[in-house]
């Protein structure tokens, strides 16, 4: 009896002692991620030790005798905020890693100060880490949004949150320096793991994008003497399909496909002189479709301020890049390739979460669909082909985007009632099609020829009106929060897009067109204004290369077969061309590669080339409701054998049931 009262006062006690040892941890742990020199300390102190010091032995110590900056620091937060904590013990990205990441690195801007040097930009990011934070409070403070249920990153559904230039400037700086934040684990983090991903020029790849972003930084003149700059705001949408319109709704049966405005793009669709147009469709103004110059919607010489550039996403903005454990190159789809160009989105999408999507454990990120706006093309070179983009820049040798603007951009929004200044050039709005776990990654070289019955789904999860309302629901600016649509009503004259559900997720071409075109022509009548829908139509788009030549009639698709650049790697390699059709994944078993290469052979023409194309499409039936042709391409696509015919051709050659 002794013996066990002993034991179990001995286990009661060092229960108590451990409870007691957890607590400390948690006051200490507590104590680092906040202000040590509110401790007490008169002049420095290291966050470290958390010691007070009269001399300011050690770079990172901090000083306690600065004053903060002064509110309002620019960030707010629709749905609330908390604050988090950097801690900072290298405040500089040296110059030595600046010239490890980017050999004898450069860079100059029209609308910027002077040129931007390793020296420069180091001394930058010396004067950005040493000072008080951009966002008020000690050295190491952000501020992130609240989070809330039903969402795995930190932004409500239907919120935005806001952040100044030097902000941004001021998180992308930290993730270079090796800075962690003792109490948010972001994905950011986990992309740039600290002193991981200098071990090679490829490696180093997503280091060299913020590096670009610092240098845009160090030379901006709207944040010249500490200015926070214009904003940068992030929004999210709704993910409800329920929201939006189906075919029996007021909506769809009083909007013409005529509300649409459809234009089109034909980016290097064709061999020997080069086509502009497709009878009877408008063509996209050459500011934003310019073949010589290799100008589309993603790229740095698209002069159009305020068209949209809609980035095919999964769940999450960033697509699979977590999924190799972080550091990397230019590389993956159009998502990952666009956030590497246009750093400022890498840096707030992936800074947006520590929690991983419901959907993959990759999915650190924020969730869409999302808008980042006022995000810019730092670099240059990137179209919808990558024809241009990734080997200089893997290898060290990035082009910087010259002509970005700093200040000519800008207009003004509302945030939170106070009037703001905001880049206009270039909304990012990244959103997925509903047919990513479809099982076409399966069954992929049917699918490349628009020929697998899982492309034409009219019930359940991935049916044709569920691609329409996701579609819908990113485009609508009913969607989003009251002041997120008066900044869009502000700058958006149009939404470019590309292969929007049939890149890597091998959706059928012709179908997820239609797709586009109704759930545009629904979404425009939420603008209260005309909003032109731009379609670029791709021989060689990095994803899915040619499968986007089959919405053309048969003349036209067998040109667009032939000039598919059929040099450029299949899947990730040394030009970086396409992606995602490596043999041996287990995410894809069938790569739908023809003989090694990853365009489609122009010998297929005669099988999958229809006689009818997208123009012909059009014409039949651009004066029809949305019910209506709602109806009739899901009565024309239910069971159909996809072998025998294609969608366009089924519908304009068979008589009409719902027309009349």
């Amino acid at each position: 009896m002794r013996q066990e009262y002993t034991c179990e006062k001995m286990w009661t006690m060092l229960r108590r002692t451990l409870m007691m040892l957890t607590a400390l941890a948690a006051v200490h742990a507590s104590a680092r991620c906040g202000d040590c020199c509110a401790s007490g300390c008169a002049d420095f102190c290291s966050p470290k030790s958390l010691r007070c010091y009269t001399t300011m032995a050690k770079d990172y110590y901090i000083n306690c005798n600065l004053p903060p900056v002064p509110e309002p620091t620019g960030f707010y937060s629709s749905g609330g905020s908390k604050t988090i904590h950097f801690e900072i013990s290298q405040p500089i990205v040296s110059v030595g890693l600046i010239e490890q990441i980017w050999p004898g690195m450069k860079a100059s801007f029209n609308e910027g100060t002077g040129e931007a040097t390793a020296s420069s930009v180091s001394a930058y990011t010396r004067e950005l880490l040493t000072g008080p934070s951009p966002f008020g409070g000690s050295r190491g403070t952000v501020k992130i949004p609240a989070g809330g249920p039903g969402t795995s990153d930190q932004l409500k559904w239907g919120e935005y949150v806001a952040y100044t230039r030097r902000q941004v400037c001021y998180i992308a700086a930290n993730i270079v320096a090796g800075s962690t934040a003792c109490d948010y684990d972001s994905g950011l983090t986990k992309l740039i793991p600290p002193n991981k991903c200098q071990s090679s020029i490829h490696k180093s790849g997503f280091n060299r994008a913020l590096i670009g972003l610092l240098a845009a930084c160090s030379v901006d003149p709207t944040m010249a003497g500490g200015a926070q700059g214009p904003l940068l705001v992030v929004a999210k949408s709704t993910a409800e399909l329920d929201k939006a319109p189906d075919f029996s709704s007021e909506a769809a049966r009083r909007t013409s496909m005529r509300d649409a405005e459809l234009r089109t793009c034909r980016f290097r669709d064709a061999v020997g002189s080069q086509h502009d147009t497709l009878p009877g469709l408008n063509k996209t103004p050459s500011s934003a479709c310019h073949v010589e110059t290799s100008t589309d919607f993603m790229r740095e010489t698209n002069s159009m301020q305020g068209q949209v550039v809609v980035d095919i996403t999964a769940a999450w903005i960033g697509g699979y890049i977590l999924a190799a454990g972080g550091c990397g190159d230019f590389n993956g789809g159009q998502d990952e390739r666009l956030m590497t160009f246009m750093p400022e989105v890498m840096v707030l999408s992936f800074f947006m979460s520590q929690t991983a999507s419901p959907v993959d454990s990759a999915g650190v990120s924020l969730l869409i669909p999302a808008y980042i706006i006022g995000a810019r093309k730092v670099f240059a070179g990137l179209d919808g082909t990558s024809r241009d983009a990734g080997p200089d820049f893997n290898a060290g040798r990035p082009h910087i985007n010259a002509a970005m603007p700093m200040t000519s951009d800008l207009v003004s929004v509302q945030v939170n009632g106070v009037t703001r200044n905001i880049s206009g050039m270039s909304p990012f709005l990244g959103f997925q099609s509903i047919n990513q776990n479809s099982g076409l990654g399966k069954d992929v070289p049917p699918a490349r020829l628009n020929r697998n019955p899982l492309q034409v789904l009219t019930t359940g999860e991935y049916s044709f009106a569920n691609q329409i309302k996701a579609f819908y629901n990113a485009v609508s600016l009913s969607s989003w929060h009251p002041d997120v649509r008066g900044m869009l009503e502000t700058m958006v004259v149009s939404i470019g897009t590309g292969p929007w559900g049939s890149g890597v997720w091998w959706g059928n071409s012709q179908l997820f067109f239609i797709v586009m075109w109704m759930g545009h022509a629904l979404a425009a009548q939420t603008w209260g204004k005309n909003l032109p829908l731009d379609y670029y139509i791709y021989s060689s788009f990095t994803e899915n290369p040619s499968n986007q030549c089959l919405v053309h009639s048969r003349e036209d698709c067998e040109s667009c077969l032939r000039a598919c650049d059929n040099a450029g790697n299949p899947f990730p390699g040394p030009d970086q061309r396409y992606c995602c059709m490596e043999p041996g994944k287990p995410w894809i078993p069938s790569p739908g590669l023809f003989a090694g290469k990853a365009c489609i052979p122009p010998s297929y023409a005669g099988s999958v080339c229809g006689a009818n194309g997208l123009a012909q499409f059009v014409e039949r039936y651009r004066g029809v409701t949305v019910a209506e042709l709602w109806l009739e391409v899901e009565r024309s696509i239910h069971d159909m054998d996809l072998a025998t015919s294609t969608i366009f051709d089924k519908m304009l050659l068979q008589p009409s049931t719902t027309l009349i």
